[in-house]
């Protein structure tokens, strides 16, 4: 097992330097510190800026800097707070720009408002600020959030986009079926991360109170089996944004010490374990007989594997839990990309000629967590959780 010890860091030190110096970060004119959405390959492009991956980029950067006392992460952290300041349209940030004509698949990523985006956005200002004290991210911060609650917030739901003028926005698959996340679901949860942060470092309780609205929302679209509903036009659950709300349960549960939100992540951890494809270790996207494997979604469950061990030492023998997160481990590895320019790269799915940001920031820490309680036998926490 030491070959694998080995393997897994040097592919987390190598996801790390893909994220800071290759052109997945932008390093210089007005786009500094903005980080795209994922890069095509095959001919190479980088299709979109991306907003939200920028808010991950600036938690996992912090976390890095917390981590490593790497100077650069730091610098880059800070890079991308900058982006997103000049960036801001009435407080808040649209989902993103394309940079290459004729790129749809995010639809018109200029002129939409996503509450999610904007919430990993808020958590990641909060997170340089733990570290650099800076209180003009404490403010941006705070004044992003009441804006998100102005506008998006019912009294216990989030509206999941709005465009410039305020109005709701919902997208369709092709086959008519509506978009997870351009409604509101229970992946609102993951909100969590930025409103308590932020109610203890204001010291405003209203702030836990929308989390705790939001939630509880999420609580009432799971059912028994732990299965969130991400979808109610469908029969089937999609994996990324399942994890979501169970990142945000469990999140809420330890600051909280709420054992309902605890309860409610755990059921949805073990459902999601029950989803994992057991010719292969990893998870699939969706939990229909079509699911495809992504990075993303084997990421999510091996972090909040490792995060809960001890909770779900109820459920599982100790030998089979290290044997169900070692094969998902072992599994998340395949997709890295081993040689070449964007070595380090997470791919998005095996088959797709795609090098993902989002996807790497999520397996830069999920290996990071491995090694340290697998090897090291040390504990992890949610502190600077992208």
């Amino acid at each position: 097992m030491s070959d694998i010890f080995v393997k897994s860091d040097q592919i987390f030190y190598n996801n790390l330097k893909w994220l800071l110096y290759s052109g997945i970060r932008i390093g210089k004119g007005p786009d500094a510190g903005a980080i795209y959405g994922w890069k095509d390959l095959n001919p190479p492009s980088y299709p979109f800026i991306y907003s939200e991956a920028t808010g991950y980029a600036t938690t996992l950067l912090s976390w890095a800097y917390a981590e490593l006392k790497e100077p650069a992460a730091l610098q880059a952290a800070k890079e991308a707070s900058q982006w997103i300041l000049k960036n801001m349209y009435n407080h808040l940030l649209t989902a993103g720009r394309a940079r290459i004509d004729n790129f749809n698949k995010k639809k018109d990523l200029s002129s939409r408002i996503y509450a999610f985006d904007n919430g990993m956005i808020i958590t990641g200002l909060l997170n340089l600020y733990k570290i650099t004290g800076d209180p003009n991210l404490l403010i941006t911060a705070e004044n992003m959030a009441k804006a998100l609650i102005d506008r998006f917030f019912d009294g216990s739901r989030l509206i999941a986009v709005l465009d410039k003028s305020n109005k709701p926005v919902t997208d369709t698959e092709d086959d008519g079926t509506v978009k997870w996340s351009t409604i509101s679901g229970p992946y609102h949860s993951k909100l969590s991360l930025c409103l308590l942060d932020l109610s203890r470092s204001t010291n405003n309780p209203y702030y836990s109170q929308v989390s705790d609205s939001i939630c509880d929302y999420a609580r009432t679209l799971q059912e028994p089996n732990g299965r969130f509903i991400t979808n109610p036009d469908l029969n089937f659950t999609y994996l990324h944004p399942h994890l979501y709300a169970c990142e945000g349960l469990v999140y809420a549960g330890i600051k909280q010490s709420n054992e309902k939100y605890s309860m409610a992540g755990l059921k949805g951890i073990i459902w999601a374990i029950e989803q994992i494809n057991s010719a292969t270790g990893g998870l699939p996207n969706n939990s229909s007989q079509n699911g495809v494997e992504q990075s993303d979604c084997s990421a999510q469950l091996l972090r909040l594997m490792i995060l809960c061990r001890s909770q779900l030492q109820k459920y599982f023998e100790d030998s089979v839990l290290d044997s169900i997160i070692d094969r998902l481990h072992l599994r998340l590895l395949d997709f890295c990309i081993s040689a070449g320019k964007d070595k380090g790269a997470m791919k998005y799915q095996l088959a797709m000629e795609s090098a993902c940001s989002w996807c790497t920031i999520f397996s830069t820490q999920a290996f990071r967590f491995w090694n340290k309680t697998r090897k090291l036998q040390k504990t992890v926490s949610m502190e600077y959780y992208a």
